[in-house]
């Protein structure tokens, strides 16, 4: 049961932007809350650095845009907190990064620091108001921490936590006191709706649809393109901007017997799933009202994938199999890709690191050196010698030319776009594999109870 808050965080009274944002980046990644800094990720930045990147890119934000703020939000934040006990720190850390990601789109850098010091485990997410072109800030929009709580419920179901179940409205806007109404039906999805329930009457032809919908209601204007009005609506609605399942050639090509009709109730907010072992749900103790509910969910499941298959002209099993096994093959390698641009933008973030260490470091260096090695500087000045040795071993250990701040930030912009393409790309590409996976089970599932049934029949024949 996740419940989460976006914060705006500004500048504090007193204080610089640095300040601030170094203040509460350590807050969110206090290593003895993360298990040491086990449980912190990131997107687009490395933590040791992410104050210096934040404010680097807000810099260049206004260098670019020459736009001012009296009262600036510099970063944002959001806590996600879990219900106690149903989560480890490494799986919510995991449902933060996708929340931000998802939310996000990956056009801006965030870290992602999982507390596990008290009983409840809950994430700081802190991502840059500056997106990553630092030419644009995130729109804090109307209601967008209900966005945030939709996206958040949506993973934690994925992920087979508990949400909220029967939310209650409050004033305040936070989601563990209101995650909000439910959204009235659009008028689309009421049109849509009254398409699927005059199909189910079985009309004879087009007219007689057109007809059954005038006869409830819907008043229709025949031009170019089948407009409609709802009753009490004030737009008219052209039936191409319904989606294909309810163009005026599927809905032809439905009443014709040539086309299953996928409602949009089942395609748009369900998808296809798995058809459910019937029997063995019923030795497990489920009874008749469980038994009549999931024969008819698996028609409905069973009716989708042999849509899905007419539609993508599918002609065997093996051809289901193989078109399965090719899509599994490209989801992987797109994940291989991203794995290996995490890898270099992990490489691009110490060589960052080492680079501002040195510069910030290099006079303190050089007075040390000035003193002769002095051991009384040494204890002054110790940690800032420390670190310009350890960047300095960076520098050393570089076989060529070390690359500057401006190369390994171009590099780094180019890996990320590519990334960004990836991921969207692998989201299309995960969709696809699972829709073939579950249609192929699905299938199978036919295929192995025809096959159970003739053994049976053969039996019966050989007694």
């Amino acid at each position: 049961m996740a419940t989460t808050r976006i914060i705006p965080m500004h500048i504090n009274k007193g204080k610089s932007i640095a300040q601030c944002l170094k203040e509460r980046t350590e807050y969110a990644m206090n290593r003895e809350k993360t298990n040491g800094g086990e449980y912190i990720s990131s997107y687009a930045c490395d933590p040791a650095t992410v104050d210096h990147e934040f404010l680097l890119a807000r810099n260049a934000y206004l260098a670019n845009t020459g736009r001012h703020y009296d009262h600036e939000v510099i970063a944002y934040q959001i806590r996600q907190s879990f219900k106690p006990g149903e989560v480890t720190p490494e799986e919510a850390n995991h449902c933060g990064y996708e929340l931000a990601m998802r939310l996000l789109k990956g056009n801006h850098a965030f870290i992602v620091a999982t507390h596990n010091n008290t009983g409840v485990v809950h994430n700081h997410i802190i991502f840059a108001a500056t997106d990553l072109s630092c030419t644009r800030k995130f729109r804090n929009f109307f209601n967008s921490y209900k966005a945030v709580a939709t996206l958040s419920d949506q993973i934690s179901e994925e992920h087979r936590l508990s949400v909220i179940a029967d939310p209650k409205r409050y004033s305040s806007q936070s989601y563990n006191k209101w995650l909000g109404d439910k959204a009235k039906p659009s008028g689309r999805d009421m049109l849509r709706v009254a398409i699927d329930d005059a199909l189910n009457t079985n009309p004879d032809g087009f007219d007689a649809l057109m007809k059954w919908l005038e006869e409830t209601g819907w008043t229709i204007k025949r031009g170019k393109q089948l407009s409609f009005l709802a009753p009490d609506g004030k737009r008219y609605m052209r039936l191409d901007t319904l989606g294909p399942e309810y163009s005026e050639e599927a809905l032809r090509e439905v009443l014709a017997g040539k086309r299953t009709h996928i409602p949009y109730r089942w395609a748009k907010r369900k998808g296809i799933k798995l058809v459910i072992d019937v029997e063995e749900k019923l030795k497990s103790g489920k009874g008749r009202g469980f038994e009549t509910w999931a024969k008819d969910f698996n028609l409905k499941m069973l009716a989708k994938s042999v849509a899905y298959i007419r539609e993508h002209n599918i002609e065997t099993y093996d051809d289901l199999s193989r078109l399965t096994a090719d899509a599994e093959s490209h989801q992987e390698e797109i994940h291989d890709r991203i794995r290996q641009a995490e890898v270099r933008l992990k490489v691009i973030g110490e060589q960052k690191k080492a680079s501002i260490d040195y510069k910030r470091t290099k006079a303190i260096y050089a007075q040390y050196r000035e003193s002769g090695w002095s051991s009384r500087f040494y204890a002054e000045h110790e940690q800032d010698i420390l670190i310009h040795k350890a960047a300095k071993k960076v520098f050393d250990s570089y076989p060529d030319k070390f690359p500057s701040i401006a190369e390994l930030n171009t590099e780094e912009r180019q890996l990320i776009l590519q990334r960004q393409k990836d991921y969207a790309e692998y989201k299309e590409a995960k969709a696809s594999a699972r829709e073939l996976a579950t249609v192929k089970a699905n299938i199978h599932s036919v295929l192995r109870d025809d096959d159970q049934r003739t053994d049976k029949t053969r039996t019966t024949q050989t007694r």
